[in-house]
């Protein structure tokens, strides 16, 4: 049995379609596994990684695979990037020692790295050690930017495009990113289960294409037929508002923490293909948001 964290959320839902596909058994673990995507006929049980007695009480003695989804892409008071993504990775872990499972697969984010800026990759890092020291067989994805039809990325510039009459540009608009869809985040994931050369690995994922943040919103834009004008943003003014947002705002529309990551660039260092031992054909950005844009 294959338990998944963060199972309604916009991965997790891909994933459960397609554990399922495969006819693996897998269940689903949400704080409100009623308020997100489920998919019919699975079972889902409601637990917080922030709880863990919620954790053991989902490990049953059928579950022998955990994969842990589970991030928040704002950094709060009451819910901050190291209490998610390290503590709560941390909990996740050790209830599936506890319970004797040893198989473990986890997503982290590309840019992950132990000289990180953002206090959202330093604490996806200090995940990733923890689950390193832990002696299960983990195998850990960096995915870059994910699309798909639920994402908030994409849907949101798109929304911007049609009400909009300008959309603005990151910095230049020439930081570079490897936009990957999510199907093939998934497919990756699940190929794992029957890969045993995966074990003890971690894995950068990027897309088919590099594209600077410019090209990203002009494929949006001609995706969705629109013409707009591109406003250039200076990152210092960015991160001013950032900072702004995150002490007046519940839910800030961007953090600071955000634009110090959009600063940098966000692909692999091996290029466009996908790594070793994973091969098949990936969508490229423009072919992948028509589905849902378009």
């Amino acid at each position: 049995m294959i338990l998944v964290t963060g199972a309604t959320g916009f991965v997790g839902h891909q994933l459960m379609r397609q554990l399922m596909a495969k006819n693996y058994a897998v269940t689903g673990l949400a704080r409100n596994p009623d308020g997100g995507h489920r998919v019919e006929g699975l079972t889902y049980l409601t637990g917080d990684i922030l709880k863990p007695e919620t954790l053991r009480d989902a490990m049953t003695q059928e579950v022998d695979t955990i994969i842990h989804l589970v991030g928040i892409l704002a950094d709060k008071p009451t819910c901050s990037f190291d209490d998610v993504h390290h503590q709560g990775t941390r909990h996740v872990v050790e209830a599936a020692k506890a319970a004797g499972v040893q198989r473990y697969i986890q997503m982290s984010s590309l840019g992950t790295r132990a000289n990180a800026r953002a206090r959202y990759h330093q604490s996806k890092w200090l995940a990733e050690e923890y689950l390193r020291q832990s002696g299960l067989d983990y195998t850990i994805f960096r995915p870059s930017v994910i699309f798909g039809a639920e994402d908030n990325f994409v849907n949101t510039f798109a929304q911007m495009a049609r009400f909009s009459p300008m959309l603005p540009l990151l910095g230049n608009g020439q930081s570079k990113m490897q936009p990957i869809a999510v199907e093939d985040v998934v497919r990756c994931m699940v190929q794992s289960l029957e890969l045993p050369e995966t074990v003890g690995q971690t894995y950068a994922l990027g897309g088919p294409e590099v594209l600077t943040f410019e090209q990203i919103i002009s494929t949006i834009l001609k995706v969705t037929g629109q013409h707009r004008l591109k406003l250039k943003l200076p990152f210092a003014l960015l991160k001013l508002e950032g900072r702004i947002f995150e002490k007046l705002l519940s839910n800030p529309p961007l953090t600071y923490d955000q634009m110090i990551m959009a600063e940098e660039d966000n692909i692999t260092s091996h290029g466009t293909q996908l790594p070793a031992p994973f091969d098949f054909k990936l969508r490229t950005f423009e072919a992948g948001i028509r589905d849902y844009i378009g």
